[in-house]
């Protein structure tokens, strides 16, 4: 009869001896040899017929080895679900462990030893009302609030063609003829093309339009009209040439005004109030400013949330050290990478690694205390955020549009679990900030832009590359933050 010894090392390791006798295995081979027998169809023999000793001599020891295997897996599995371990990745061969040749005319037992490794035991430290936090409140300044009322009236504003007076935000029609000197060249390319004033990096140019009105020419350098101004931009813009074009020409180039339009910003009337916040959202001018008030704060909110998490990440591993069985560890990543990375490379990316898996063991032990659980329909609300998100502003989505699209991502897993972790991870969040001290911090808009610029945008971290199936090892505990079926009784 089988039977399975713990020996624990230190409170990180441990290591698992598991035994088969004969009679654990013996009559599950014959019946996989009397099986395979049923279906053998050999040269010589009928189908089925033939001897048992020939498929014992041929196939013995592969089916052996097949059964020992699948019967070491279905005991080691048993053995942790019944004793509920609470260990790092999966048992991994020990490095003593002896290599069987499975000898059919000597059967008997077979000692199969693993190393495991534990996690730590550990309160987590940083997630009571004791614990202060700072959290970024956004004050919106009137000056915010002038500039997204200026962006409404330019965006809905209309073009108007003007005579004279060009300003720096006109956009002019030019019509470019090529010079020989000061001449027109006899034949020389010719093309029109609109340019916004503002860009123009040719500064004399600039200075010489800002002075001039419709109908007016001056001489202009193609290749130094903006900055952007290289050879492909000049030949298929500014001349129109066909791509296989390849005809050389002059640099220098007569231009003259054929249009001057002008961007007249919309009136604060009740049409735009209705286009750029909504119809029937504000009917006045002051409404409208507390309306822009109240999105500024609502967008940065979210960023603040999202800041808010970070440094409580980033306490909560501060005040949570442990210890980790790193050798076990170190030789699970090779074991998982089927020993393709060598162990320099394991050795230059686990630090990282070892930070990781410290804010899941950290995060599974918050979710289980919290007992937070998400439901279908939270998994449903973060993808259709992410369809909104994706499709902001088309003409064609609908709620309707949105609910197919969400129905046909709920049946891919990828997307499913994808939404899963947003939706665990947000309510962690929102469930964290209720237990701990939160204070306020007022800042501009400005300060807040360059706080997340700074996050966002640090020195470049190293590449980790080790693929380490990070999210099935250590106590993660997404399992714990269930799933719940809507129409069913039973959690999965």
């Amino acid at each position: 009869m089988s039977t399975i010894v713990r020996e624990d090392i230190d409170h990180l390791n441990a290591v698992l001896t598991l035994t088969l006798d004969k009679s654990d295995y013996e009559g599950r081979w014959l019946d996989e040899l009397k099986s395979y027998k049923s279906k053998a169809q050999m040269k010589g023999f009928r189908k089925g017929k033939t001897p048992l000793s020939v498929i014992k001599k041929m196939y013995g020891k592969a089916l052996l080895a097949e059964v020992v295997n699948d019967l070491v897996q279905t005991k080691l599995s048993e053995y942790l679900k019944e004793k509920d371990l609470n260990i790092l990745g999966y048992p991994i061969s020990s490095l003593d462990q002896e290599l069987f040749d499975f000898d059919l005319k000597s059967l008997g037992e077979y000692v199969f030893k693993f190393d495991l490794g534990m996690a730590p035991e550990f309160e987590v430290q940083g997630a009571s009302e004791e614990d202060s936090y700072s959290k970024y409140d956004v004050v919106v300044s009137e000056a915010s609030i002038d500039d997204e009322l200026e962006n409404a009236r330019r965006q809905l504003g209309k073009q108007e063609e003007v005579e004279e007076n060009i300003l720096d935000n006109d956009i002019i029609e030019l019509e470019v003829k090529e010079l020989d000197s000061d001449n027109l060249k006899e034949g020389g390319i010719s093309n029109t093309f609109s340019v916004l004033v503002n860009a123009i990096s040719d500064e004399s140019v600039k200075q010489t339009l800002l002075k001039s009105k419709k109908g007016d020419s001056l001489k202009v350098n193609l290749f130094e009209l903006e900055e952007k101004a290289n050879e492909e931009y000049v030949r298929n813009y500014y001349l129109g040439l066909d791509k296989e074009d390849t005809s050389d020409f002059n640099a220098e180039f007569e231009a003259t005004i054929q249009t001057v339009k002008r961007l007249v910003p919309a009136e604060l009337d009740q049409e735009l109030f209705d286009k750029f916040l909504g119809e029937g959202e504000v009917s006045s001018e002051e409404e409208a400013r507390e309306k822009i008030k109240e999105n500024i704060k609502g967008h940065y909110e979210k960023q603040s949330d999202a800041l808010l998490f970070r440094e409580q990440q980033e306490a909560l591993m501060d005040k949570n050290p442990m210890e980790l069985p790193e050798t076990f560890l170190k030789r699970w990543i090779k074991v998982s990478n089927e020993n393709k990375v060598s162990d320099e490379q394991v050795e230059k990316e686990f630090p990282e690694f070892k930070k990781s898996l410290q804010w899941s063991l950290i995060r599974g032990k918050l979710l289980r205390q919290f007992d937070i659980k998400i439901e279908q329909e939270d998994i449903r609300k973060k993808i259709a955020e992410e369809v909104r998100g994706y499709l902001a502003g088309q003409s064609f989505v609908n709620e309707d549009f949105i609910n197919n699209m969400v129905d046909r991502m709920m049946g891919e897993e990828e997307q499913v679990n994808r939404a899963a972790e947003n939706a665990i991870t947000e309510k962690l969040a929102e469930v964290l900030s209720e237990k701990v001290t939160i204070t306020k911090q007022e800042v501009t808009v400005d300060e807040l832009n360059e706080i997340i610029r700074k996050i966002t945008n640090p020195e470049p971290e190293p590449e980790v590359t080790l693929q380490t199936g990070l999210e099935n090892l250590g106590d993660s505990g997404i399992e714990d933050a269930e799933i719940v079926e809507e129409s069913k009784d039973t959690e999965e």
